[in-house]
């Protein structure tokens, strides 16, 4: 698995400034979000895309693109207190990280092993903090150079040489890009392409498979265009002597 601890860092960083920032501060920090998402999604795997559009095809525009770190459930209106607050949910951009397409120029130090691998025992308390989105926890196995295990263990300790001769491998066992396929049978050598359009240029909303590609991108350009002056989003005109 190919999981690249600065946009980790990063998503847990935007996900907490979710829950509090608002008014201008909220404006200037939602291109941060937007950039996020934006790389994330265009290295991940199809099947990843799918599953993170199938998680904010629903949100209402005034949310996006905020809604795709949020990390806590919605709570009733009316200032009530709430005595047990609600469990924290995983923010729909972390689908697009735990997806990312591994290439042999991928950063080793990026690289755990698959869940249910061999090697993967150690990695364990690593993946459900990853799907409780349990913060601390996660953090702790964050090293300067790679994901690290309590145990010492980093991600990518690969020998340069296989036991038998063979070529180098990545973290969980496999050569990295040698049979055009990384640990989980997505194509490791080429990742999918990046999406045709700009991440703010409004897009016709259709009905089909394709929609989901464009819903994220079209939302985010909807609500940029409602919160500014147009003559902020043009470029002024020279005007000729």
């Amino acid at each position: 698995m190919y999981l690249p601890r600065d946009r980790v860092v990063r998503l847990i960083e935007l996900s907490a400034l979710e829950r509090t920032l608002t008014g201008p501060e909220r404006l200037l920090r939602e291109e941060d979000v937007a950039l996020l998402v934006k790389a994330a999604y265009d290295d991940a795997t199809e099947e990843a895309r799918a599953a993170f559009m199938a998680k904010v095809k629903d949100v209402p525009t005034s949310l996006w693109p905020w809604s795709a770190v949020r990390a806590t459930a919605p709570r009733g209106g009316g200032g009530v207190v709430v005595a047990n607050p609600m469990p924290p949910v995983v923010p729909a951009a972390l689908v697009l990280l735990l997806g990312q397409v591994d290439s042999p120029e991928g950063d080793p130090g990026n690289r755990i092993p698959d869940r249910n691998t061999p090697g993967a025992a150690e990695w364990e308390p690593l993946y459900k903090a990853l799907e409780t989105w349990d913060t601390k926890t996660i953090q702790k196995w964050v090293g300067p150079q790679a994901w690290i295990t309590p145990g010492g263990t980093t991600a990518g300790q690969v020998p340069k040489e296989t036991g038998t001769g063979g070529p180098p491998q990545n973290g969980n066992g496999t050569p990295p890009g040698g049979n055009g396929t990384n640990g989980n049978g997505t194509n490791g050598g080429q990742p999918p392409s990046a999406s045709a359009f700009s991440w703010r240029h409004p897009a016709v909303i259709a009905v089909g498979a394709t929609v989901a590609t464009t819903v994220a991108f079209s939302l985010y350009a909807i609500h940029r265009s409602r919160t500014q002056p147009a003559a902020a989003l043009t470029t002024p005109r020279q005007e000729t002597p």
